[in-house]
Order: C-alpha cells, then sequence, then structure tokens
C-alpha cells in the first residue's frame, strides 16, 4: 500500500512535471490526479487547491535546493566568500529546470500564480533575502565594508536571471560558455565585495548555522538568501 507521503510526493512529482510543459494556468487539479495516477479525491485530501499544491512544491523545491547548493559550494575552489557562493547557486539553479523557472520568473510556467499577493517564490529588490545574506557575510569577515550591500543586492537579483534565461535554451546550460561567464562575474564581485582576507571558516559557519534553522517554507525562502540571486 502507498502511503501518505509516497502520495503527496507523487502528487508534487506530476505537478512540477505539468508546471513545465503546460503552464500553471493550463493545468488542472484532474490533470495532476491523472497525471500522478491517483484520484482528484486524494489531490483534495493533500491539497485545498492548485496554488496550495505549488506553495508546498516551491517549499519542497527550494528546500532540497538548499542541500544540493551546500555541497556545491563544498566543492568550490575557495568556498566561503561571495563569489564561491554565486558561483554555486547558478551551477546548482541551472541543472535544474523548475528552479531555473523559479529564479528568471517564468510566466510561461507560473502565469497567474505570480499575480498572486501571496506566492512563494523568493522575494527580489534592496529589501530582499540576498540583501540580508550579504550583511551576514560582512559580519562573518567575508565582505568588505564600505560598500552599499543594497545596491549590490538589487544588481545581483537582476542580473542572474538574466543570465538563467540566456543559458535556459540549451538544458542544463552550455557549460563552456556558463563556465565563461561565472568567471566574469565573479571576478567582478571578488573585486568589489571581498577585503584582502576574508574569513571564509566563519562565513561557512554562519551558513551552516542559517541552514540548520530551516524548518518551515518562510526558513528556506529566507535563506534563500544565501543563493545571492
Amino acid at each position: 500500500m502507498i502511503d501518505s507521503d509516497a502520495r503527496r510526493d507523487a502528487l508534487l512529482d506530476a505537478g512540477a512535471r505539468l508546471l513545465l510543459e503546460r503552464g500553471y494556468d493550463k493545468t488542472s487539479m484532474s490533470d495532476v490526479a491523472e497525471a500522478a495516477d491517483l484520484s482528484r479525491t486524494i489531490v483534495y485530501r493533500h491539497f485545498s487547491s492548485k496554488a496550495d499544491l505549488v506553495d508546498a512544491l516551491l517549499a519542497r523545491t527550494l528546500r532540497r535546493y538548499l542541500g544540493t547548493w551546500r555541497q556545491a559550494l563544498a566543492d568550490d575552489p575557495s568556498p566561503g566568500t561571495v563569489p564561491s557562493i554565486y558561483r554555486a547557486t547558478v551551477r546548482t539553479v541551472v541543472a535544474d529546470r523548475l528552479l531555473t523557472a523559479v529564479y528568471t520568473r517564468d510566466e510561461t510556467v507560473w502565469g497567474r500564480y505570480l499575480r498572486r499577493d501571496d506566492h512563494q517564490l523568493p522575494r527580489l529588490g534592496g529589501d530582499s533575502p540576498t540583501h540580508s545574506f550579504l550583511l551576514a557575510m560582512r559580519r562573518a569577515g567575508t565582505v568588505r565594508d564600505g560598500v552599499d550591500l543594497a545596491s549590490v543586492a538589487v544588481v545581483m537579483d537582476s542580473t542572474t536571471p538574466a543570465l538563467l534565461r540566456h543559458l535556459a535554451p540549451v538544458p542544463g546550460g552550455d557549460q563552456a560558455e556558463l563556465t565563461e561567464l561565472l568567471g566574469t562575474v565573479a571576478e567582478m564581485l571578488d573585486r568589489m565585495l571581498t577585503p584582502p582576507e576574508p574569513d571564509t571558516d566563519a562565513a561557512l559557519r554562519s551558513i551552516d548555522a542559517l541552514l540548520a534553522g530551516v524548518t518551515d517554507p518562510a526558513d528556506v525562502r529566507a535563506t534563500d538568501a544565501g543563493t545571492g540571486v
């Protein structure tokens, strides 16, 4: 017998496939039930509406992303600096079509969901989690003083989706071009933000403390500041 958690995951998996294939506006709860080979009754036992299902899908997607991103950060040659965090972010996101849709605000995928005041996509701009994260990295010792981090957050939150859209036509991105683009952006961030002697160990401890505090969707979106996108 399939347990409740397995059914819920099957429904979220089906929802993810349909969002990418048809988009939010053209996907119904009946479509999700059919794609998961389950009844509409079971769908509504788990999710009260299509928006509720997408909220849950985003929470799961971002939660899984954090673990993958942290491993990518560990694999970076200089983990703990903002450039390393940026490289880990983009490499993780570009490898996943749904994550790319999240960070590019792809209207063909999200449709009317984007216009909901309570949508669960990460917020962008000068008051975004990116700004909070940059402040945390400054306190940890990998971002120098004297930089307007609110402005940097706006630039990062605007530039990264454009980069992802550019790479999106090739599934997983053109790896040679990705490496070149990441090298250029990382160098700019390094020159602008990294102090002469960054305390990368303190930065990684701060990141791990943030990740350890992720227990619900709101925590995931707040910790998403670590992506720098």
